[in-house]
């Protein structure tokens, strides 16, 4: 029984391998990683800086305070809280968190 497996593990070794067409290479199982740091930095260094907003919703604007009171006016501070965020004019952001917040009742502490 050992004598024969071990026959079959010879010939099996001695045969010459086949080839499969169908299996693909290795070789795509890895990243060529000074390929994609090349590409990485090449795109960093061809994209543009974010335009700054130069229309009347710009952060401190009049215009930009005017049109969030009107939404938190209509009762949206979520989408007052978003257009001052889009607009970059975080202190008008935290103006509208600070106005929508719920007032909470000064407790009184009535120690006797």
């Amino acid at each position: 029984m050992i004598a024969t497996t071990l026959i079959a593990l010879a010939l099996a070794a001695s045969a010459p391998a086949q080839p499969s067409q169908a299996a693909p290479g290795y070789s795509a199982l890895w990243t060529r990683w000074p390929a994609v740091n090349g590409d990485a930095l090449r795109a960093e260094a061809s994209r543009q800086a974010p335009a700054t907003p130069s229309g009347p919703l710009r952060a401190g604007s009049p215009e930009l305070g005017a049109r969030v009171g009107e939404i938190v006016r209509a009762g949206d501070c979520e989408e007052g809280e978003r257009v001052a965020r889009a607009a970059g004019d975080f202190p008008l952001v935290e103006a509208v968190r600070a106005h929508c917040r719920p007032a909470v009742p000064a407790m009184s502490h009535d120690r006797r």
